[in-house]
């Protein structure tokens, strides 16, 4: 059990990890749109339009991070597998 809850506290690092680089990594607050400029076609007059667009920033990172660090604390509390108890046992 110590040893699932490890691995799955390092994947959930790892894939939080990689999409924050995937993902455009922005080291604001995570941002839900975006501000694009576009320049009108008559008056040629810059704009700002908002898009939607998912930016995962720090708190995104920090709180995978923590989330797997919860995972993984838990893992010290969990009971070891009972074949190796009993084999420690036995020799």
């Amino acid at each position: 059990m110590r040893t699932a809850l490890r691995l799955v506290a390092l994947g959930m690092a790892l894939v939080g990890v990689v999409f924050w680089l995937f993902g455009g990594p922005h080291l604001g607050w995570t941002k839900t749109s975006v501000a694009v400029t576009k320049v009108d076609p008559v008056t040629e007059l810059e704009y700002v339009e908002w898009q939607k667009n998912f930016v995962p920033g720090v708190d995104f990172l920090g709180g995978v991070l923590g989330l797997a660090g919860v995972v993984f604390a838990a893992s010290w509390f969990a009971r070891a597998n009972e074949d190796v108890k009993q084999s420690i046992q036995n020799s």
